[in-house]
C-alpha cells in the first residue's frame, strides 16, 4: 500500500479545510463588522450651570469651585484690613481647602484661640445691584456662623448686605440684614425665617438688590424684604465662618461647605 495520498486529494482536503475555516470566521467577522457599525449610544447630558440660571437674569460672577486651589484672580483668602469683621477667629489662608466642587472653610481650636478661612472678591469684583446667590451646608454648634455679606469698596463696613447669615445653635434659621449710615447714625433692617436646616444639606440663599429694595430668597421661595436704606453703590463679597463664644458642645473642627457662589445682572 502506498504511504502517500496523490496530489488531486491533497488539494481536495486544502479546499474543504479552508471552507470550513472561513465557515467559522465568517459569521465572527460579521459580528465584529456590525458591533463597528452599530451606532453608539448617546451619551447622558451633562447638568451644566447655566441650565440652572433663573431666568431674566445675565451672569456676571461665577464661582463653581471646580479648581484645585484658591482661584487669586477671584479671591482674596485675607481680611480686608478696613473692616473690623466680628468673631474671635485668627483668619488664615490655610483653613480654606478646595476639592470636590466646593470650597471648604474649616474653623479649628488651637491652644491660642480659634482660626478660619475668609474669602472676599476685594480688589476683583464689585456690583450694584443685582441677584446674588450662595449655595452651602452650615455647621451646626453653638457659636458657628456663616455669613455672605456685601460690604462697600469706599473705608468702612456699611452700607452692607448680609446675604446669607446663620447661627449654628439654631440652624434652622436663616437670618437678613440691611445695614446704613443716617446722619451719623447705623441704621438697620433685619428680619428671619424658621423652616430649613441649613446643616442637614444643601441650601440656597440669594438676594436680589434693586434702587427700590431687596429681597431675599431661600431656595427659591421670597422669605424678607427690605425697602429702606437701599445701598446705591457697588459692593464686594466676603464670605466666611466666624465663631462666637462656641460652648463645650460646639464640635471643632467645623466646617463650612459652599457648593458655589454666582452674581448676576438684569441684561
Amino acid at each position: 500500500m502506498p504511504y502517500y495520498v496523490k496530489r488531486g486529494l491533497l488539494e481536495k482536503v486544502a479546499v474543504l479545510l479552508a471552507l470550513s475555516a472561513a465557515a467559522v470566521l465568517v459569521p465572527s467577522i460579521a459580528a465584529q463588522m456590525r458591533k463597528k457599525s452599530a451606532p453608539k449610544a448617546a451619551a447622558e447630558p451633562s447638568v451644566r450651570p447655566e441650565d440652572t440660571f433663573p431666568p431674566g437674569w445675565a451672569i456676571k460672577f461665577d464661582e463653581e469651585f471646580n479648581s484645585s486651589s484658591i482661584d487669586y484672580r477671584k479671591w482674596s483668602p485675607h481680611a480686608p484690613g478696613k473692616v473690623d469683621l466680628e468673631g474671635q477667629q485668627t483668619w488664615i489662608p490655610a483653613a480654606i481647602q478646595i476639592s470636590g466642587g466646593q470650597a471648604h472653610l474649616t474653623a479649628r481650636k488651637t491652644p491660642s484661640g480659634y482660626t478660619c478661612g475668609i474669602l472676599t472678591t476685594l480688589g476683583s469684583f464689585a456690583q450694584k445691584f443685582g441677584r446674588f446667590e450662595i449655595r452651602f451646608r452650615m455647621p451646626a454648634g453653638a457659636g458657628l456662623e456663616p455669613l455672605l455679606r456685601l460690604l462697600p469698596l469706599t473705608a468702612g463696613d456699611q452700607p452692607s448686605i448680609d446675604v446669607m447669615h446663620a447661627e449654628g445653635d439654631n440652624p434652622g434659621r436663616a437670618l437678613f440684614a440691611n445695614r446704613w449710615l443716617e446722619t451719623n447714625l447705623d441704621r438697620n433692617y433685619s428680619g428671619s425665617w424658621d423652616g430649613a436646616d441649613l446643616s442637614g444639606g444643601f441650601h440656597t440663599i440669594a438676594a436680589e438688590w434693586d434702587p427700590e429694595k431687596i429681597v431675599w430668597f431661600v431656595d427659591g421661595v421670597e422669605r424678607f424684604v427690605s425697602w429702606d436704606g437701599i445701598p446705591q453703590e457697588p459692593l464686594y463679597l466676603a464670605v466666611c465662618l466666624e465663631v462666637h463664644d462656641p460652648n463645650a458642645q460646639t464640635h471643632f473642627p467645623a466646617t463650612l461647605d459652599i457648593d458655589y457662589i454666582r452674581v448676576f445682572s438684569r441684561p
